[in-house]
């Protein structure tokens, strides 16, 4: 739990190198993974009534993602649990005012994301905007999605790292099915 706890430095002085100091240790981590299925999970337990176990799910792939918070603050709400509830409500904004100080969400100075989901999360629920579009910009080693807002601005989001990793995966996975396979003996044809 040691890593964990790490991530979390940032809580206690919330600026930009503390807080990108933090996400390099998720990013880092064999198990990150900025397009699994976790906020899925905790949204589909939270709808279920399983409050104590919106409250127990903790990996990597959630530490720094301001909507795996509030799941957390809505499971601690209906426990009526207001501690716990001021705790991840804190933890979720100052995720967003971090967010918010990695970049201005201009193609020079994109901000810069853990899970692909912060930027619909850092638009909807920090901006209080909403998305009309989205598209995938090269330039130069930068990748960025780009996010059209219903009020016609832009904003830039660095996924260099989840675009890489999410590549990294596919040729693991490509990887292991090969080898499974070789691994695999063939049946000879005459032979059921």
């Amino acid at each position: 739990m040691k890593t964990y706890e790490k991530v979390f430095e940032f809580l206690t002085d919330p600026t930009k190198e503390t807080f990108l100091k933090c996400r390099e240790l998720v990013i880092s981590n064999t198990e990150y993974d900025p397009y699994s299925e976790d906020i899925e999970n905790l949204q589909d337990l939270l709808n279920e009534g399983k409050f104590e176990e919106v409250i127990q799910y903790v990996n990597v792939n959630i530490l720094l993602s301001p909507r795996a918070h509030i799941c957390k603050y809505f499971a601690y709400k209906e426990l009526g649990d207001e501690k716990g509830r001021n705790i991840e409500m804190t933890i979720a904004q100052l995720i967003f005012d971090c967010l918010e100080k990695t970049g201005d969400g201009t193609k020079d100075s994109p901000y810069m994301i853990t899970r692909i989901s912060d930027e619909r999360d850092l638009i909807r629920h920090h901006f209080n905007k909403q998305d009309v579009s989205q598209s995938l910009v090269k330039d130069g080693d930068k990748i960025m999605d780009v996010l059209t807002l219903d009020d016609g601005t832009q904003l830039y989001f660095d996924i260099k790292v989840p675009y890489q990793r999410l590549a990294f995966s596919f040729n693991k996975r490509n990887e292991q099915a090969e080898n499974k396979e070789e691994k695999t003996p063939k049946k000879k044809w005459w032979k059921f």
